[in-house]
């Protein structure tokens, strides 16, 4: 790596540094500000409607809901950063095993959709590229902005009747899906990544569309079909890694959103992921639960969009060398 990409490398980490940590504490203020005005008392969700009110009172004074909101959001933003997250008033259970649990079930499930959304949306960018104004590419585009435009609800509830229900291929629910051996996970986990990555597939295909035929038309392009190459050699050497420059930034932004977990296909798929974890939470106002997870969720979105900015920085030269251009 040469001494100037090092260098633009570190100046980019050394902004984040600042900005991340100053982002998560305007996060965390209006996190904890929701949640405390959320109509709902903990206390009495925690020891249901036939408690007394001098139970329930003595209930929020145990647990450090009695003081005022500056006390409060204090005590708990210095027990997150410290590790001591307290313990759930739903489940009972430290709310640091439970988010962090749950957390490592969403990522799976999400990286098995990016995984499966990512190559898709660039061959189908390509194709429509190469094949621009045909049949193809507008059978291609309407399909998938119907998709797009269709509730992830409802994909899922149609997959669901076809492929559980109809062909038996696969089960209704994913909740088994974590003590199974690695090819019945697979199976399992496909129907709700698939519905996760539909979500996301026609916005990031028009990306790749665009970004290739941008590529196409460019000298370096016609260069390298004057010298021979195939049109495979082409696409490989040349046409994806320039096209997909201007895409980074949306795959940083899915890719945080598919790895915090999806509320709806968790929920439809009955999967044990941070997304249903924290509806429950909301749910029956378990402050601590939904506080730590909204938070752990928004630090890895930032994170996710850090490592989007150095993979422009390493794949995109007019990045690479703007500022030492300019320097």
């Amino acid at each position: 790596m040469s001494t100037a990409r090092r260098r633009r490398l570190l100046t980019l980490v050394g902004q984040r540094v600042v900005q991340i940590p100053l982002v998560l504490v305007v996060v965390s203020v209006l996190t904890f500000w929701l949640v405390q005005v959320v109509p709902g008392d903990p206390g009495r969700n925690a020891l249901g409607q036939y408690a007394t009110a001098a139970q329930v009172r003595a209930w929020n004074v145990d647990h450090g809901l009695d003081g005022s909101l500056v006390s409060r959001y204090l005590h708990w933003i210095a027990g997150f950063v410290t590790g001591d997250w307290g313990t759930s008033f739903v489940y009972s259970e430290p709310v640091r095993d439970l988010v962090l649990g749950r957390l490592g079930n969403s990522l799976l499930l999400g990286a098995y959709a990016f995984v499966i959304m990512v190559p898709v949306a660039i061959t189908l960018g390509a194709v429509q590229a190469y094949r621009q104004g045909r049949r193809s590419d507008r059978a291609v585009t309407v399909g998938l902005l119907t998709i797009s435009a269709v509730p992830e609800f409802v994909v899922g509830i149609v997959l669901l009747l076809v492929f559980a229900v109809w062909l038996r291929v696969v089960p209704v629910q994913a909740s088994g899906a974590l003590d199974a051996g690695f090819g019945e996970r697979l199976r399992v986990l496909t129907l709700p990544a698939v519905v996760l990555a539909l979500a996301y597939l026609a916005v990031l295909t028009r990306m790749v569309r665009a970004g290739t035929i941008e590529t196409i038309r460019s000298q370096f392009h016609r260069t390298a079909v004057l010298k021979g190459l195939t049109t495979g050699q082409v696409v490989r050497r040349h046409v994806v890694r320039n096209a997909l420059i201007p895409t980074f930034s949306v795959l940083g932004i899915y890719l945080g959103t598919l790895l915090g977990g999806s509320v709806i296909v968790e929920t439809l798929f009955s999967y044990p992921g941070l997304g249903a974890l924290l509806v429950s939470a909301a749910e029956r106002k378990d402050a601590l639960l939904l506080e730590s997870g909204v938070m752990l969720a928004g630090a890895l979105s930032l994170g996710a969009l850090l490592l989007t900015d150095l993979l422009f920085v390493v794949v995109d030269p007019r990045i690479r060398f703007e500022r030492a251009a300019t320097a």
